[in-house]
């Protein structure tokens, strides 16, 4: 079994920019990514969570994610808490947001993930221009 912290922390490493979705995700795994985010509501599997990245991609000069804080639950249950860092491409505002995430594993790998965050405050930075 492998411990759900590693398998987040290499999510967060990927999403950074080291690595591929599918070291960590399971091939059914569930993104629910919240409304009012860029793109937001369920991907559906990994190929679908590879398509949210492609397009969140040209949104932001930069995006980054930190995380603090790792609080598990059980074997297979995980909540973060950190923070997003972002600079919007069309409008060259940056923002820092605080999030919280609820993992959720088969002991192999991710298999589901929930965010939280103020989408306000990215809103701003996109010109209350949120793509769904």
């Amino acid at each position: 079994m492998k411990d759900i912290t590693q398998l987040a922390t290499g999510f967060y490493e990927i999403v950074n920019g080291e690595g591929e979705l599918g070291d960590v995700l399971s091939d059914d795994f569930q993104f629910d990514i919240m409304r009012g985010f860029p793109y937001g509501g369920v991907q559906d599997g990994l190929e679908s969570s590879k398509t949210f990245f492609d397009k969140l991609g040209p949104l932001f000069d930069n995006f980054e994610v930190h995380a603090e804080e790792f609080i598990p639950i059980n074997e297979t249950t995980l909540v973060v808490k950190g923070f997003y860092r972002a600079k919007a491409a069309k409008t060259g505002k940056e923002v820092d947001f605080e999030t919280v995430h609820f993992w959720t594993s088969n002991g192999e790998k991710l298999t589901a993930y929930k965010h939280y965050c103020d989408t306000g405050l990215l809103s701003e930075a996109l010109d209350h221009e949120i793509p769904e």
